[in-house]
């Protein structure tokens, strides 16, 4: 059984994000977040004064993820 390892590079709150925040976070530019938030915007609503809430970034982050290191690929269990 094999099990992969990953680890966050920076700690994660969630909160509500400019999208200039929130592309910084997930290391992408504006552009990249705009097209993919577009893409659920019909489930998430569109941001509100410019700002995603926090509901909004939980969707967005659960749909693209954030970046991250896969530690170990082939891991076994000591059973």
């Amino acid at each position: 059984m094999s099990t992969k390892v990953i680890v966050l590079e920076k700690p994660f709150n969630l909160k509500p994000y400019s999208r200039k925040e929130l592309a910084g976070i997930m290391q992408i530019s504006e552009y990249i977040l705009k097209k993919w938030a577009e893409k659920i915007e019909p489930s998430i609503g569109t941001p509100v004064a410019g700002m995603y809430s926090t509901i909004q970034v939980k969707a967005i982050v659960e749909k693209y993820g954030l970046p991250a290191q896969v530690v170990n690929n082939n891991l076994q269990n000591a059973a």
